[in-house]
């Protein structure tokens, strides 16, 4: 990675506020979710080759240090499982942790947060931390989850990388790694969800009303 690409890749990639039309014969999907996409936010093509950049830059901000790599759930797991294969490709050495965070009531966060399992704090003590985040919006869950491992990890370092980053006129804070700056739209798929459905999704797309609307408990389970 030369300085030139390395200064450009921290820079996340910009999303403009005209998504791209939705084309059924483009995208892999489940028959059930027809209807429920408004556009294209982000492709897996797209999506992968942005991450093999964000691995890159893990690689030259960490070289010769195991960050703990934690991943809110569940939201996020595609994208820690994609950035750790990638991470493991460069050879990047790293722990991993998991914690289940939620503030998302429907297409609204409820401003509250609930945190599911417990992570080994003992574990965290002078290592140097690395949140690995599905999209950053309102700051809600990282406004609790951060100040909980500080405090309780005592950690070294504290650091976020986010795939996505919802472009809002007001800005709590800024993860040190974006993938994406996108505009303010509720988004789906590759494990963003709506009402937990659409987390199977390769790509990234732009909610319908039809999908809003959708009663879940018609599928079969």
């Amino acid at each position: 990675m030369s300085d030139r690409d390395g200064a450009e890749w921290r820079k996340p990639v910009i999303v403009g506020e005209d998504v791209k039309p939705f084309r059924k014969e483009e995208h892999i999907y489940p028959p059930e979710y027809e209807g429920h996409f408004d556009g294209v936010m982000i492709t897996c093509a797209e999506i992968h080759e942005r991450i093999q950049q964000l691995a890159s830059l893990i690689h030259t901000d960490y070289k010769g240090i195991r960050p703990v790599l934690v991943c809110t759930l569940k939201g996020a797991s595609p994208f820690y499982i994609h950035l750790s294969d990638a991470l493991k490709e460069i050879r990047q050495g790293f722990d991993m942790e998991f914690v289940r965070a939620s503030s998302y009531e429907g297409t609204t966060t409820s401003g509250q947060v609930e945190f599911v399992g417990e992570l080994k704090m003992s574990s965290l003590q002078g290592r140097h931390i690395l949140l690995i985040e599905d999209i950053v919006d309102t700051w809600t869950t990282l406004s609790a989850l951060i100040p909980m491992l500080q405090e309780q990890g005592k950690p070294a370092s504290v650091e976020v990388c986010s795939l996505l980053d919802k472009r809002l006129e007001v800005k709590k804070y800024e993860a040190k790694y974006v993938g994406f700056s996108i505009p303010n739209k509720f988004v789906i798929g590759y494990g963003l969800d709506y009402e937990e459905l659409y987390r199977d999704l390769k790509d990234i797309f732009v909610i319908s009303q039809l999908g809003i609307s959708f009663d879940a408990s018609t599928l079969h389970k």
